[in-house]
């Protein structure tokens, strides 16, 4: 209340009246201190509150990690015991296969020979590699894997499964659309470019004549995903869950190891890998957590 304001006061009041005059200056104060306590006292629970979420979902992802790598460690051990056996049964096949299919060819080739004889002897040949071939795909799922994590570039690994599958590519004439983007991530070179060259195979399998396929990749802060499209038939759900098992194929003369070894290779790597549909047709198998390197 100012000077001017009290002196109107006393000079209105009556007789038997008085005038009561209270300052209300600290109550403003105290009132603009609670509200900057409750101000603060909120901006801290916020904080409190957005820090935990951070740190649970750290823990979250630290956990899904850790339970990764123990599947992969697990399937590790049994592939030792598995390789063993795989040694011993190259060992033992191998050489009776060989000298299967050298008389098959002999026999094969004989002009003196009847044109049935000859032509079973050549079905022994494809028989005896179709064998062969099987069992070489035996020995390579079976063998444990052993990570050797490096910088690598997807574009670089992209660009050579493409040259190795250029033949079978031309051969049906597939449009095989390449990420030509610059993505590096931590992975052991070779085993990443044989999980793409068997899911890109796969694709070119499964589609048809003039068919397409496309390799893509993005990141986020930390992570990246790899996605190999294919506008082919698709995978039935039913068997999206099955598709990675060993020796489980819906092609003809699929032998049913390529997606598997693809499985063991993601999961050594820590990474996951689902089979979802492509609409409106065909696959898409996308690869997902792998680890981003910065770039400089």
């Amino acid at each position: 209340m100012s000077e001017e304001e009290y002196k109107s006061l006393i000079q209105k009041q009556g007789v038997h009246s008085f005038v009561i005059v209270m300052s209300t200056e600290m109550m403003r104060a105290s009132v603009s201190h609670d509200l900057w306590l409750r101000s603060l006292i909120t901006a801290l629970a916020s904080v409190s509150v957005v820090g935990l979420g951070l740190a649970w979902r750290n823990l979250a992802k630290s956990s899904e990690l850790e339970l990764r790598l123990v599947r992969a460690a697990e399937l590790n051990s049994r592939l030792k015991e598995m390789n063993l056996a795989a040694a011993g049964l190259a060992h033992e096949t191998k050489n009776p296969l060989n000298i299967i299919r050298g008389l098959a060819q002999m026999m094969s080739r004989r002009e003196d020979a009847p044109a049935e004889v000859r032509e079973k002897a050549r079905q022994m040949v494809d028989e005896t590699d179709r064998v062969t071939a099987q069992l070489n795909e035996f020995i390579n799922y079976s063998r444990p894997r052993e990570v050797r994590r490096a910088a690598v570039s997807l574009r670089s690994v992209v660009a050579d499964v493409a040259r190795a599958l250029n033949y079978d590519l031309e051969d049906k004439q597939v449009r095989l659309q390449p990420f030509d983007g610059e993505l590096v991530v931590e992975a052991d070179e070779q085993l990443l470019r044989q999980a793409l060259f068997n899911l890109v195979l796969n694709a070119v399998q499964a589609v048809e004549p003039r068919g397409e396929i496309q390799i893509s990749a993005g990141r986020n802060v930390t992570e990246a995903f790899l996605e190999i499209r294919d506008n082919g038939p698709g995978v039935p759900p039913e068997h999206r869950a099955e598709i990675f098992k060993p020796y489980f194929t819906t092609h003809e003369n699929g032998t049913g190891l390529g997606l598997a070894v693809v499985h063991q290779i993601v999961l050594v790597h820590g990474w996951e890998i689902e089979c979802l549909p492509h609409e409106p047709r065909g696959a898409l198998f996308r690869l997902t957590h792998l680890k981003t390197v910065p770039e400089r």
